[in-house]
């Protein structure tokens, strides 16, 4: 990798019609237009260290530009996973663009993948067949159940936690309930309800947690990334608290062991010697699931609504 394209590859770029497109990741590198304009190659830049955050992207005849403001600047090494460099966020994104910049030109590769992740679920959660569940992804995945911070890195560290905390530690009737799908050139975005009776100990979804018998419908979302035809990584999130609610392992009230603005004079307070301050817990249950299903299923801003006309704090006898 190096940071700019030696000039005795640009004097001959345009007068190779094989060369059909060009991807660079310094931003530091113009390539010139053509005397004849029947051969502008289509060029993708990847600007790392300038613009704002929210800069779009920007076109310019057959240039398209996009910044990266947290990647090093005047360096093409930050997509680089072994460089000192390195920024993941912002590789991954460049990738993803950089797949959608290439396909259309080079005629693909094209692959199926949402039928490759129907094919990862159906062996996780109906099959349950952990070899076959890896069979579908690359050599070294990784995926991150973000609330709980399980899954692994790795083909040994993944099998491991499929074999031994996720596939066969579902209980019986769990199922996903699919609400929506987004799919790009090589990313599909999921959001679906997970359905359970927490009947055993669910390891990835409420570690350590022994069963309680109550059923769970749970929205979630998972980010699963493609390379190839394989799955790369996962990275699924959920509300814990929507879960200990449904639980009923959390309380309508929590401690606030802070000051609270009471209304009286002075502003705010700390609570009374021997007393504490309690807050409403600003979390709903299996409602919040039912909505998710349905728009008209409930009303919204109860928890606001409720704070205002019955209070939103307490002060108890602190025992």
């Amino acid at each position: 990798y190096v940071d700019t394209i030696p000039p005795r590859v640009l004097e001959h770029l345009h007068s190779r019609p094989y060369i059909k497109a060009i991807v660079s990741h310094s931003g530091t590198t113009s390539i010139p237009s053509p005397s004849d304009s029947s051969h502008s190659i289509p060029h993708l830049l990847h600007i790392p260290g300038s613009g704002p955050e929210s800069l779009p992207a920007s076109d310019t005849g057959n240039i398209k530009k996009y910044t990266y403001p947290s990647a090093a600047p005047n360096s093409s090494h930050w997509i680089l996973p072994a460089a000192e460099e390195y920024d993941s966020a912002s590789a991954n994104i460049a990738h993803t663009r950089s797949l959608e910049f290439l396909k259309p030109v080079l005629g693909g590769p094209h692959f199926d993948i949402e039928a490759v992740w129907e094919e990862h679920t159906k062996f996780e959660f109906v099959e349950r067949d952990v070899a076959a569940t890896m069979a579908t992804m690359v050599a070294q995945p990784y995926v991150n159940h973000i609330p709980t911070m399980t899954g692994g890195v790795g083909k040994d560290r993944l099998t491991a936690f499929y074999t031994h905390h996720f596939i066969h530690s579902n209980p019986p009737d769990t199922r996903l309930r699919l609400l929506s799908r987004s799919i790009s050139i090589n990313r599909i975005i999921d959001e679906f309800l997970l359905e359970l009776t927490h009947t055993s100990t669910v390891d990835w979804l409420l570690p350590s947690l022994p069963p309680t018998n109550r059923p769970l419908s749970i929205p979630m979302t998972s980010i699963v990334t493609l390379r190839g035809d394989k799955l790369c990584h996962e990275h699924i999130s959920w509300d814990q608290g929507t879960v200990l609610m449904q639980l009923g392992l959390m309380p309508q009230w929590l401690k606030f062991p802070y000051e609270i603005d009471t209304g009286g004079v002075g502003g705010t307070r700390k609570a009374r010697e021997g007393e504490r301050f309690e807050v409403r817990t600003p979390c709903v249950g299996m409602e919040g699931s039912r909505k998710a299903v349905d728009e008209m299923e409930g009303e919204s801003n109860v928890l606001i609504k409720k704070g205002r006309e019955e209070g939103y704090w307490r002060e108890v006898e602190d025992i």
